[in-house]
């Protein structure tokens, strides 16, 4: 069985491939290794206790809390996830954990 054997035709448009094809692969490589998570500029440092009264509800306590332009929908996200949580119900008397979140800038 013979091996096939490549010929290049035009050594210019072969070397203006391999530069284009190693400028893509070290564009897609720098990308990739720069890439941050949505939110990977906050990091949740430690947590404030919250002890819940009556009319509160989680979009007030976020928004008393969370930083500034801090989503807040986000940060409820972040307080029923550190709750466990599983629906917005709050009542008078329980507590919650309340992330503290240091942006970094």
């Amino acid at each position: 069985m013979k091996s096939k054997r490549y010929v290049i035709v035009d050594s210019r448009r072969f070397f203006l491939f391999i530069t284009l094809l190693i400028t893509v692969i070290a564009l897609v490589m720098f990308s990739v290794m720069s890439m941050k998570g949505a939110y990977s500029m906050t990091s949740v440092e430690h947590f404030e206790e919250y002890w819940i009264k009556q009319g509160d509800t989680l979009w007030d306590i976020a928004d008393k809390f969370a930083p500034e332009g801090y989503d807040t929908r986000r940060f409820i996200f972040d307080i029923k996830e550190h709750n466990k949580m599983e629906t917005s119900m709050i009542y008078q008397g329980d507590k919650l954990l309340i992330p503290v979140v240091a942006v970094m800038d």
